[in-house]
């Protein structure tokens, strides 16, 4: 036969097919279906073996790195089939760390605190997907609050001399929305209060103003309203004295080289989440809304006027 011709049943004289070519023609016939078969087989594990996975990172945002992922794993697993990409989630230690992880581009995509994305936006330019709601809202408040039976009529006037315990410089509500209120009025926490202390934790801060060790603490609503329901605060043992103007939510954001398709498809998967799949949110938590930088613009601008932000 000539390289090339067509592989067949050669004609007898007579015009019927010669039996002696059958075997041939069916070996090969047979050869052929089964390659065939095999590639059709085989493209759904090319397909799975090539399957896009998108790296969640979170910072330890329950009481611990196990808790954190059992919270928040069944989420992002239900997000990741959305997107139709597997899923590999890590919880870091603490939430610098999973800030420099994002600004590293060692994974994908995590939710930050306000103050948080603004910096990794900055130094790392990452994007954002969502903002987080919180009972419905997109929105949170920095709150200031005083120990039990300290009445405080006109505000700040009446708090001059007292004890003030801020969070973390890197806190936004417990140190840099309260600090820049207080500075935009011209005056200087550090001097304005009698004695001032920074760095103490957000739960450590309510409890001192709670016990009687501070006048004043800062913190924020969201944080407080959680330690009431979780019993470790009463209702009625420290009160607000003072809240900022609302300020956006915690944000999910993504690496700055992050494709903008799969940024598009993280954001959906999100905000698309059923009302049974959002029952799985830990409280105070409600879902997503598609988020842009436009509200975070406010934290930008307190950030360069209080020179923890360069231009």
């Amino acid at each position: 036969m000539r390289r090339g011709a067509v592989i067949g049943p050669v004609p007898s004289a007579s015009g019927l097919a010669d039996p002696e070519t059958k075997p041939m023609m069916n070996r090969r016939r047979f050869l052929a279906t089964t390659a065939a078969a095999g590639a059709t087989l085989a493209a759904p594990a090319v397909r799975a073996q090539a399957r896009q996975t998108i790296k969640i990172g979170l910072a330890p945002q329950q009481a611990t790195q196990a808790e954190t992922r059992k919270v928040w794993e069944p989420i992002y697993k239900i997000v990741a089939d959305r997107m139709g990409v597997g899923l590999e989630l890590t919880v870091a230690n603490d939430w610098a760390g999973i800030s420099v992880a994002l600004a590293s581009e060692q994974i994908d995509a995590t939710q930050m605190g306000p103050w948080g994305y603004v910096l990794a936006r900055a130094k790392g330019e990452a994007r954002i997907a969502c903002t987080m709601l919180v009972n419905g809202e997109p929105t949170y408040r920095a709150v200031i609050v005083a120990r039990p039976g300290l009445k405080i009529d006109k505000w700040p006037d009446d708090a001059r001399g007292l004890s003030m315990q801020m969070l973390d410089v890197g806190s936004t509500t417990g140190w840099m929305v309260p600090t820049h209120w207080f500075r935009q009025r011209g005056l200087e926490p550090k001097t304005f209060f009698g004695r001032y202390a920074e760095g103490a934790s957000a739960a450590a801060a309510q409890v001192a103003a709670a016990n009687g060790q501070v006048d004043l603490a800062t913190g924020w609503d969201i944080h407080r309203n959680t330690m009431i329901r979780n019993g470790t605060l009463k209702a009625d043992a420290n009160t607000v004295v003072w809240q900022s103007d609302p300020l956006p939510n915690e944000v999910v954001a993504v690496r700055r080289s992050f494709p903008e398709e799969m940024r598009v498809a993280l954001r959906d998967a999100l905000v698309g989440l059923t009302d049974e799949q959002r029952k799985l949110l830990p409280w105070p938590y409600t879902g997503f809304v598609p988020g842009t930088h436009a509200p975070y613009e406010v934290l930008e601008k307190m950030g360069r006027e209080l020179g923890v932000l360069k231009a």
